[in-house]
């Protein structure tokens, strides 16, 4: 148990950390609301309504927002969070993160327990446990951090020992349900999938003599996580609503451009970890070379771990829209670890008359990194209490809050409110609602809610509003210091 004292303390510490950085706000995006809905649907037993009024934001607007319905995943896992915390009580909510970080810094760390010694893989985990950027998102009420959970679990599962697709001593059906869960919460969860039989193919024509497949333990142990995955898979098909399929209908903006953009966007877009330290482009440049050694390297000992890089990078470029440091979380653990691995195999080449300096300096450079990751959580976190948490001017403000009590108390039920954030405004004031950026749309919307900072970004401007579709009547209902409400009626 000595060996766990070490990594066991610093996940303490990163979730005490992590605990201090909690906020009594959320930021605008509104994926969380979504999210949050889909949950609250599941406690009422109505999937189905929140399915058809969630279409009618994603079809009726003007452009695309996102699917009909997220993967229930983290839905159902948010469920019983809204019947202890209540539905709009987000500090509460924002918890349920805390759980998925801290066995995600559990299940990493077992990860490296099989490829480094006990005080690098601390190092490593380190790192992570506190990086400014993974440690803020928690207050995402977002997949992000379980799904970080249950790729790394998954990945763990799947490496296991040397010639086998699991470690010893666990069942290959729990590594089903790993990868089910995966998928549950994260529709590129899939990936894990393909992770898994490449490992096994890979392990078999690895193995020395070669010997001739054994069936019956194909059918009767290799096979199992498959049969466990694609039976749940079923009952999630008959329990829940399908709705994450629209986003498949994304997938026709793919143009040569977009794939351009995106290769370029990806391999630039892990300095962004590096973002709370001076120079971030420049330590990533300086990394990237240790990370490619890594893998080079490493091929064949952690040939899972790079079939699930290789396929998440193909999907991530395929894919028309970036959604920024987020999508690639999952990756962040790996890429750490490839570039350890590459950076003390070339300074204890550099050095080989002095092979410990080889070591320490490659220590020497990721204490630096994790002193200043822990400098810049713990000023965040500090600064957040002296402040009692907020909060900070955005959704859960005062002036906010103002506005959707206006449309709760004013408008008629069954009115369609547009709004740049529209499942946010639904949360919070059950009304139909939609994104219009276009004029000529304004018709779809009885009532219009503008935010004066915003001008015309997914939105009508402020200063257009009125004068912009002469087929309507634009009259001003409401005004405070950051929002705009119009009620629109045909002349």
């Amino acid at each position: 148990m000595k060996k766990f004292i070490l990594p066991l303390a610093l996940i303490l510490l990163s979730l005490l950390l992590a605990f201090s950085l909690l906020n009594l706000d959320h930021e605008w995006g509104d994926d969380w609301a979504s999210y949050l809905m889909q949950a609250i649907s599941i406690t009422k037993g109505d999937t189905q309504e929140f399915i058809q009024r969630n279409t009618f934001t994603m079809r009726e607007s003007t452009h695309f927002i996102g699917p009909d319905a997220y993967p229930w995943g983290f839905p159902a896992l948010l469920a019983p969070f809204t019947f202890a915390c209540g539905p709009l009580n987000i500090f509460c909510l924002k918890t349920i993160n805390l759980i998925f970080w801290a066995l995600f810094l559990l299940v990493f760390y077992l990860l490296l327990a099989r490829r480094l010694s006990p005080i690098e893989a601390a190092l490593v985990l380190a790192v992570f446990a506190f990086s400014p950027l993974l440690l803020n998102f928690n207050n995402q009420l977002t997949s992000d951090i379980a799904f970080l959970f249950f790729s790394t679990l998954g990945l763990l599962l799947i490496v296991g020992r040397n010639g086998t697709s699991y470690p010893k001593g666990i069942p290959p059906y729990i590594l089903g349900l790993a990868l089910f869960f995966a998928f549950f919460v994260r529709t590129n969860g899939i990936l894990l999938v393909p992770t898994l039989f490449l490992a096994q193919v890979f392990d078999y024509l690895q193995a020395r003599p070669r010997i001739l497949p054994d069936w019956k333990r194909i059918l009767t142990s290799d096979l199992i996580p498959y049969y466990v995955f694609g039976l749940l898979t079923f009952l999630n098909l008959i329990l829940f609503p399908a709705g994450e399929g629209s986003h498949f209908e994304h997938l026709s903006l793919i143009s040569l451009d977009s794939l351009a953009d995106n290769v370029s966007a990806y391999v630039a877009l892990p300095a962004y970890f590096f973002s709370d330290l001076p120079y971030p482009e420049i330590i990533y440049g300086f990394l990237l070379p240790f990370i490619l050694g890594g893998i080079v390297l490493n091929f064949k000992k952690d040939f899972p771990l790079i079939a699930y890089l290789g396929l998440s990078y193909a999907l991530f470029i395929l894919w028309p829209d970036q959604q920024g440091i987020r999508f690639l979380f999952p990756l962040l653990p790996l890429f750490v670890y490839f570039a350890y691995q590459g950076m003390t195999a070339t300074f204890f080449a550099l050095t080989s008359q002095f092979p410990r300096a080889g070591v320490w300096l490659t220590r020497g450079f990721w204490l630096v990194i994790i002193a200043s990751f822990a400098w810049t959580s713990l000023t965040s976190a500090r600064d957040n209490l002296a402040q009692g948490r907020g909060p900070y001017g955005n959704v859960f403000d005062p002036i906010s809050i103002e506005m959707f009590e206006f449309i709760q108390s004013e408008t008629p039920a069954d009115s369609v409110v547009a709004f740049y954030k529209p499942r946010a405004l639904r949360l919070f004031t059950d009304r139909n609602s939609l994104l219009v950026d276009d004029c000529g749309a304004l018709p779809k919307a009885n009532y219009v809610v503008l935010r004066k900072s915003r001008g015309a970004v997914d939105q009508i401007s402020p200063d257009d509003i009125e004068t912009c579709n002469p087929s309507v009547l634009a009259t001003r209902v409401f005004l405070n210091d950051k929002f705009l409400i119009y009620e629109i009626t045909p002349k």
